[in-house]
């Protein structure tokens, strides 16, 4: 399979200059390699726009798996600033952020 071929090609037709014309235009939609990058959630389509999309989703997947970790798990001092008791949801947030980012960051190390 090659990378760049097209994942999910579409045909569109568009009325031509005469009544019975009929123009069909040929778009080759995503890459199978987007395709990829977007279902496996891993930045590495080769299109800037998108991998940084995919960042996103991570640190935001991540960042709510972390929150309901914290607050289902009772772990009410963590964070950067030690021993500062998370008592609202802007703190868990924060800390859930915090560690997300940490774990975005150590995974860059085994590229």
């Amino acid at each position: 399979m090659k990378l760049n071929q097209p994942a999910m090609p579409y045909f569109k037709e568009i009325p031509g200059e005469k009544l019975d014309d009929v123009i069909t235009i040929f778009h080759p939609g995503i890459s199978t390699r987007e395709y990829a990058a977007i279902h496996l959630c891993v930045p590495d389509s080769g299109n800037d726009e998108l991998d940084a999309m995919i960042r996103r989703a991570q640190r935001e997947r991540l960042a709510g798996q972390m929150l309901a970790s914290l607050v289902g798990g009772g772990n009410w001092r963590v964070g950067v600033k030690k021993n500062k008791v998370a008592t609202s949801p802007e703190d868990f947030s924060i800390v859930a952020k915090e560690i997300a980012d940490a774990l975005i960051a150590a995974g860059e190390v085994w590229k």
